[in-house]
């Protein structure tokens, strides 16, 4: 399999994610799963890769069809729900002022139609960003693209021996990137969703140079939040599937960042 050039790896690691820079919401994770050699050559092979369209880059990009049943090009389609993406449209659809009952009806279409339609879209219809800390998805948060005792000459990415030495390098770079575009013209959000309660540390980390000030909420669930550039509220959340969250739940959080 070829390698990655400095070049590419330069491509993959200014990745910024699905959706718009202007989004009035960020849901921040850790890492997109489901990379791979294979994945990675399709996306570089992307003339304009800095921000994708989530729905385009799995049925245009990726190819997939069939059995892919998480989006459609047919907008009314009742697509099948990817779990953090139902709980991501929630939550939107909950602080752009919808109530449960409507969101719940018709066996939750409006959720799935945001899913499909809306959800991490370049449409000027959008209003989110689904975003990531480190670039490079790989099949698992302990996985990376090259074997640890596969040698230098037969590493897909050469530039770094380990996951660790490539989350190292790469986080530095990652914190200006997202530095620029938080003090950008383009930079709308009012609202960042950093999710998953067992990487907490990765994000204050992540966010360290803004001097964050984090307050636990008394939530049914561990939350904590701050405020980055003293305007824009971010919060700390469980991981949004798994069993980690609830609606009550998330009821609850919007109560706070809509007040």
């Amino acid at each position: 399999m070829k390698k990655i050039t400095d070049s590419q790896l330069q491509k993959l690691e200014n990745f910024i994610g699905y959706g718009r820079k202007d989004a009035k919401t960020i849901f921040f994770g850790l890492e997109e799963a489901g990379g791979g050699i294979e994945n990675l050559h399709i996306r570089l092979g992307i003339k304009n890769y800095e921000l994708l369209d989530c729905r385009d880059f799995h049925l245009k990009h990726l190819g997939l069809n069939g059995d892919y049943n998480l989006h459609s090009y047919d907008p009314s389609n009742k697509v099948k729900f990817q779990p953090v993406w139902r709980y991501m449209s929630y939550l939107k659809l909950r602080i752009d002022g919808k109530m449960p009952n409507e969101l719940f009806k018709n066996k939750s279409q409006a959720l799935r139609e945001y899913q499909n339609n809306y959800l991490g879209t370049l449409n000027k219809e959008g209003d989110t960003l689904l975003t990531e800390i480190y670039p490079i998805p790989c099949r698992n948060m302990n996985s990376w693209i090259d074997d640890k005792n596969t040698p230098k000459e037969e590493r897909i990415i050469p530039q770094y021996k380990s996951k660790k030495e490539y989350q190292e390098t790469v986080l530095p770079k990652r914190q200006k990137l997202f530095s620029d575009l938080f003090n950008s013209e383009d930079f709308q959000a009012d609202t960042i969703i950093c999710y998953g309660k067992s990487k907490w540390d990765e994000f204050k980390k992540f966010f360290n140079e803004f001097d964050i000030d984090w307050k636990e909420l008394n939530l049914d669930k561990p939350t904590q939040k701050g405020y980055l550039n003293e305007n824009i509220q971010i919060y700390l959340i469980p991981f949004l599937g798994n069993g980690q969250v609830s609606y009550k739940y998330l009821d609850r959080l919007v109560e706070k960042i809509t007040l």
